[in-house]
């Protein structure tokens, strides 16, 4: 079992790399069985919601590409002289498209995994002594983000059983009371820091980070696949000046491979306490 957010962050950095170095189409359906397979003992958590972003975002590169890109020799069709999107549409476009977008859901993948997997406070508790409050402050202002949308709705659904007004123009009016519950929520948690003695001492660890075998592991094939697709990685795909794809080196074979040794604990941690900030 992965114990150490360090490894996780080590992979995701590896996974990432991996992700945007080479597009070939064959290494990135690779890549996206190797997370989904580390991300599977996790797919409870609410976090990997997160890939229905991720396939969003993958179609938005394809339309783009395929919408703006007059350039590639496969043409699919032809428009008529309509601004922007007029002219030849072309495979290679398409397939351009392609592999950004599943570059960029593999990212949210990748994300969404050490998000369901690492909790802030461990991220946190990484930083030197120095930066550990102003990390601290990070956190807690990221929390902050879906508390002030929950409230915004919150306060729209009040006004509607009101039989006020909850539409675009109600924004105005409620700003002030959005203002007054941030306000009273930021009070809550610096009496909740005051009552735990942040500040007053040297920290302390409710759980202190320890390393297991497997964390070496993970790193160690993290920085290995690293090295592969930094290194050793041929010319990487383009499809406008081929639009097949070469067959993978067993170098980024063995690259992205390298990436699923996380999938081999296939039981997650089983927090007894939510404590994410």
């Amino acid at each position: 079992m992965i114990r150490h957010p360090l490894a996780w962050c080590v992979w995701g950095i590896g996974g990432l790399c991996a992700a945007f170095i080479d597009r070939n189409p064959l290494l990135q359906a690779l890549l996206v069985l190797v997370v989904i397979n580390v991300g599977l003992p996790h797919r409870r958590n609410p976090a990997m919601r997160h890939w229905r972003i991720g396939l969003a975002l993958a179609v938005v590169p394809i339309l783009f590409s395929a919408a703006l890109s007059r350039f590639g020799r496969h043409v699919i069709f032809t428009l008529p002289g309509i601004p922007i999107v007029g002219g030849a549409w072309s495979w290679e476009a398409v397939a351009y498209g392609a592999s950004t977008g599943v570059a960029l859901l593999l990212t949210v993948a990748v994300f969404a995994t050490l998000q369901a997997s690492v909790r802030s406070a461990d991220l946190v508790a990484l930083l030197p002594r120095p930066l550990y409050r102003a990390g601290t402050v990070f956190a807690l202002s990221l929390a902050f983000a879906p508390k002030t949308v929950a409230s915004f709705q919150a306060l729209r659904e009040a006004r509607r059983l009101r039989g006020q007004r909850a539409g675009w123009r109600s924004a105005p009016g409620l700003v002030v009371p959005l203002l007054l519950t941030m306000l009273e929520q930021a009070l809550q948690y610096g009496e909740s820091l005051d009552a735990r003695g942040y500040g007053s001492r040297r920290r302390s660890r409710y759980r202190p980070l320890g390393w297991s075998l497997m964390d070496g592991l993970v790193i160690g094939t993290s920085v290995a696949a690293l090295v592969l697709n930094l290194a050793l990685s041929p010319q990487p795909y383009n499809p406008y000046l081929d639009l097949a794809p070469s067959l993978p080196s067993a170098f980024s074979l063995l690259g992205v491979l390298l990436l699923g040794a996380p999938a081999l604990t296939a039981v997650p941690r089983m927090d007894h306490a939510a404590d994410r900030a």
